[in-house]
C-alpha cells in the first residue's frame, strides 16, 4: 500500500482521454490494470539509424524516472554484426548509480572499425533496482521486440544541393514530458544530428508541455520557467556550434470547425498557450487560440507551418480529445507560411492526401512553402509506442529521427538566415534524392521560393538539377510540374525516367498565365521510398 499515489491518480477519470495516445508514446500508466507498469525507471538504448562518413559511432543509453526508482547500472554487453557475422564485441561494468529524472549516457564505439553498410547492434545491460537484479536487451519494456538496432554506416555524405542545408524541422526534446510521452535531451539530440549529418534541427515541443512546472508536469506554471529556460538552453547550445537548433513550439489550435490541429511555430519570442488536446482540462477540449489568432498575433521574425496536415488521429481521439486535421479551408489564411505534408515515411496514404491539399491550395493562389519532419520524440533508431492501451508496447521504423529532411536555401546555418529562408519559401523536402530548380529571364535568375514577374508570352529557360547516392538509389524519376491559378490540376511539363545523377537539364518554356513551377524526384530510397519535392517558383504575368 506504500506510495499509493504512484498507482492510483487523484482522479482516475482524468486518464480517460489519455489511454493509448498517439504512436510515439513512451508512457506506462500507473494504475493497477496496466500490464506494462513496472517499478523501474525506463531504460532505452538508442542510436541514429544512419552515421555520416567520418563520424565516430556513439550508442546512447537513456534513463528516465530514476528519481522515483533509483537504479544501479551494471555490466553492459554489446554485440555488433554485419550479415550475421560478428564484427565487434564490447563488455564492461559501469557500476553507476542514478537518481535523476532524466539521464543520458554516451557509449563511444570508436575503437571498433565498423564496416560500411548496414550493421546491427545488440546492447544488453544488467541493472539493480532496490535489492532485485535484472537484465534487459535494447530496452526494459515488457513485451517489446528486442531486435537489434539497425544502423547504416554511410559511404557517401547526405545528398544536399549546393547552397542548401538540411535538417529535421519537427522534433520533440525532453521538454515534451507528460503522462503520454517524452523526448531526448537537446544536447543528445544535437549529437545525434551531428552523427547523422544534419546542418540544423528544431525544438518543437508541445505548447501544453512548455507551460508545465519543470518538476511536475501535472501542474501549470504561470511564470513559464520551462519555456524561458528552453530558449536560454537553445541559445547556449548554438553558441560556437556548427549545427543550429531553431527554437520553436508545436501549438494546439482550433481549425475552422473548432477541432484541434497543430502548428509548427518557429522563432517567436512570445509563448502561445495551446492545451486543447492535452487532456489537462478534460472534458473541456477547446483550444485557447484559432489558426487565425496565432497568425495575427505572432512576432514578425516568426514562421508558422501547418503540422502533418492530413494525418488523421484515431477516431476515439477525434471524439474524446476533439482532434482534427488541416482541411482546405484552413489553408486560406495568406499569413500561413507553409505546410508539413510529410511526417515519416511517404508510403502512407496520409502523405498523398496532404500533397493533394497542398496542390489544391497552390492552384487557388496560396503561396505555401513545403516542409518535412519526423515528429520524433528521441526515436533515433526506432519508434517506441503504445500498441494496445494498458496492455502492450510496440516498435516500428516510422517517424524516426532524420527520416525526412527539410532543405533550406540559406546563406548560412545562423538562426536568422535559416528563418529568412523559410520566410522566403526557399524550402524543399526529401527522404533521399535532392534537386534544384531555377528560371532564367532577361532580368536574371530566380530560384525555388522566388516570385518572377513577366509579360505574357515571355520565353524563359528552366534548369533542373538533381542527385542521389547508392544509399538512396542512384536511378531517379524526375518530373517538372506547372500549375496555373484557377485550374483544377497541374500539368506535367517534362518527365524523365531512370536518370542517373548528378544531372542537369535545360528546357525552354513560354509563359501564358500566372502560376508556378515545381520539381519532384523519386528514387528507390533506403528503408522507405526516396522522395524529393520542392516548393514552387511563382510566376506572375503582368
Amino acid at each position: 500500500m506504500d506510495a499509493l499515489q504512484d498507482i492510483v491518480p487523484p482522479n482516475i477519470f482524468d486518464l480517460v482521454p489519455l489511454l493509448g495516445l498517439y504512436a510515439e508514446s513512451h508512457f506506462r500508466f500507473r494504475i493497477p490494470i496496466s500490464r506494462y507498469f513496472r517499478r523501474q525507471p525506463e531504460l532505452i538504448f538508442d542510436m541514429p539509424w544512419r552515421l555520416q562518413p567520418g563520424q565516430k559511432p556513439i550508442l546512447f543509453l537513456i534513463v528516465k524516472d530514476a528519481h522515483r526508482f533509483p537504479v544501479t547500472l551494471g555490466q553492459i554487453d554489446i554485440d555488433i554484426l554485419q550479415s550475421g557475422i560478428r564484427v565487434g564485441q564490447i563488455s564492461w561494468t559501469m557500476d553507476k548509480e542514478i537518481r535523476t529524472p532524466m539521464e543520458h549516457i554516451e557509449i563511444e564505439l570508436d575503437h571498433i572499425n565498423l564496416p560500411v553498410g548496414e550493421i546491427t547492434i545488440l546492447p544488453s545491460l544488467g541493472y539493480q533496482v532496490g535489492r532485485k537484479h535484472y537484465r534487459m536487451t535494447v530496452d526494459n519494456y515488457l513485451g517489446t521486440d528486442k531486435a537489434p538496432l539497425r544502423v547504416t554506416i554511410a559511404k557517401d555524405h547526405l545528398p544536399t544541393p549546393a547552397n542548401w542545408v538540411s535538417g529535421d524541422l519537427h522534433l520533440h526534446s525532453h521538454l515534451t514530458n507528460d503522462q503520454i510521452e517524452f523526448g531526448a535531451p537537446l544536447l543528445q539530440t544535437r549529437k545525434a544530428a551531428e552523427l547523422f549529418g544534419l546542418d540544423f534541427i528544431t525544438s518543437t515541443d508541445h505548447s501544453y508541455d512548455l507551460d508545465d512546472d519543470p518538476d511536475d508536469y501535472l501542474t501549470n506554471d504561470p511564470s513559464l520557467e520551462k519555456w524561458t529556460c528552453s530558449r536560454q538552453e537553445i541559445q547556449s547550445l548554438n553558441e560556437g556550434s556548427q549545427l543550429t537548433i531553431i527554437p520553436g513550439e508545436e501549438i494546439s489550435v482550433a481549425n475552422h470547425r473548432g477541432a484541434t490541429v497543430h502548428f509548427l511555430h518557429y522563432n517567436d519570442h512570445q509563448y502561445f498557450h495551446g492545451s486543447g488536446d492535452s487532456g489537462d482540462t478534460w472534458p473541456n477540449m477547446d483550444s485557447e487560440h484559432t489558426i487565425d489568432d496565432v497568425l495575427e498575433q505572432r512576432s514578425p521574425e516568426t514562421v508558422s507551418v501547418a503540422a502533418h496536415t492530413a494525418y488523421k488521429f484515431p477516431r476515439w481521439q477525434q471524439i474524446l480529445l476533439k482532434r482534427g486535421w488541416w482541411e482546405s479551408e484552413d489553408h486560406k489564411n495568406p499569413l500561413l507560411d507553409g505546410v508539413q505534408i510529410l511526417c515519416g515515411t511517404p508510403a502512407y496514404e496520409a502523405f498523398h492526401q496532404s500533397r493533394r491539399l497542398w496542390i489544391d491550395a497552390l492552384l487557388a493562389g496560396r503561396r505555401l512553402a513545403l516542409y518535412g519532419g519526423s515528429d520524433g520524440h528521441g526515436n533515433f533508431n526506432r519508434n517506441w509506442h503504445i500498441k494496445i492501451p494498458l496492455w502492450s508496447i510496440g516498435t516500428h521504423e516510422d517517424q524516426i529521427f532524420g527520416q525526412v529532411r527539410t532543405l533550406l536555401r540559406s546563406k548560412s546555418t545562423e538562426v536568422e538566415d535559416l528563418v529568412s529562408a523559410m520566410q522566403h519559401k526557399r524550402t524543399a523536402l526529401t527522404t533521399g534524392p535532392v534537386g534544384d530548380l531555377t528560371l532564367r529571364s532577361s532580368n536574371g535568375d530566380v530560384g525555388i521560393g522566388d516570385v518572377l514577374e513577366v509579360a505574357k508570352g515571355t520565353e524563359l529557360v528552366v534548369t533542373l538539377k538533381g542527385s542521389s547516392s547508392a544509399e538512396f538509389g542512384l536511378e531517379m524519376d524526375v518530373t517538372l510540374y506547372q500549375g496555373h491559378f484557377g485550374e483544377e490540376d497541374e500539368k506535367i511539363i517534362e518527365h524523365f525516367q531512370d536518370v542517373r545523377g548528378p544531372f542537369e537539364k535545360v528546357l525552354p518554356i513560354t509563359v501564358s498565365q500566372s502560376g508556378y513551377l515545381r520539381l519532384e524526384i523519386s528514387s528507390e530510397g533506403s528503408r522507405w521510398p526516396g522522395v524529393y519535392m520542392s516548393s514552387p517558383i511563382w510566376i506572375n504575368v503582368k
